[in-house]
C-alpha cells in the first residue's frame, strides 16, 4: 500500500511540476512561494494584521490574537521541522533517483513536511477561526503557497497535503486556547450579583 502511495506520489509531482506548467506561472509561483521574504510582507502585511486585530478586537484582546496567531505559526513550523523532517528524512523530489525535476526555487533540508504548506494553514485556520470572514482569501493563498511547492520542485503532493493537515490541526488548536483566555478575560469584565 505504502509502494502505491509513494508511486502516485511521483506521478502527481511529474504531473504538476513538468506538465502542467506556464511561463506566468514559473515566474509567479517562485514569487508566491517566498512572499513572506519580502519587505511588503514584512513591513506592511504583518503590521496590517496586528491593526486588524487590534481594531476589531481592541488592544489588549487584539495583542493577544496576534500571540496566539505567532505561536501557532511557530509551534507548527518547529514541529514540522524538528520533529517530522529530522526524523522521516524524506529526500527532496531533487534528491531523488529516477525524477527528472524542474527546480524553481531555492531549497535545503527534508521533504516531509512542507513547512510551508504548514506554516500557510496554520495561520489560514487560526485566523478564520477568530475572524470567520477571512477564510476564503486565506485557505486560497495557503492553497496556492502549498501548489507552488510541488510545481516549484521542492516537495512532493504528499509533503504539501500533510503539511497543510498539520497546520490546520495546530491553528484550530491554537485558537481554541487563545478563544478560552478571551473568554476568560471576558468573564473578568462582568460583574456577577
Amino acid at each position: 500500500m505504502l509502494d502505491f502511495i509513494l508511486s502516485l506520489d511521483k506521478s502527481l509531482f511529474v504531473l504538476v511540476n513538468s506538465h502542467w506548467t506556464a511561463a506566468w506561472a514559473d515566474q509567479f509561483f517562485p514569487f508566491i512561494t517566498d512572499l513572506h521574504k519580502t519587505p511588503f510582507f514584512k513591513y506592511v502585511l504583518v503590521p496590517v494584521i496586528l491593526a486588524l486585530f487590534i481594531w476589531r478586537r481592541g488592544l489588549k484582546k487584539g495583542l493577544i490574537i496576534f500571540v496566539f496567531a505567532l505561536l501557532s505559526v511557530s509551534v507548527s513550523d518547529g514541529f514540522g521541522n524538528w520533529a517530522l523532517k529530522k526524523t522521516v528524512q524524506r529526500p527532496r523530489p531533487g534528491h531523488t533517483e529516477g525524477l527528472n525535476v524542474q527546480v524553481r526555487a531555492p531549497f535545503g533540508g527534508y521533504s516531509f513536511v512542507s513547512n510551508h504548506a504548514t506554516n500557510m494553514f496554520s495561520f489560514a485556520s487560526f485566523t478564520s477561526a477568530i475572524f470567520p470572514p477571512a477564510a476564503v482569501p486565506l485557505y486560497t493563498l495557503a492553497t496556492v503557497v502549498a501548489y507552488s511547492r510541488v510545481y516549484n520542485g521542492v516537495h512532493f503532493p504528499a509533503d504539501v497535503i500533510c503539511g497543510g493537515l498539520l497546520g490546520l490541526i495546530f491553528g484550530l488548536l491554537f485558537a481554541r486556547l487563545c478563544k478560552l483566555i478571551l473568554d476568560r478575560i471576558k468573564n473578568e469584565g462582568t460583574v456577577t450579583t
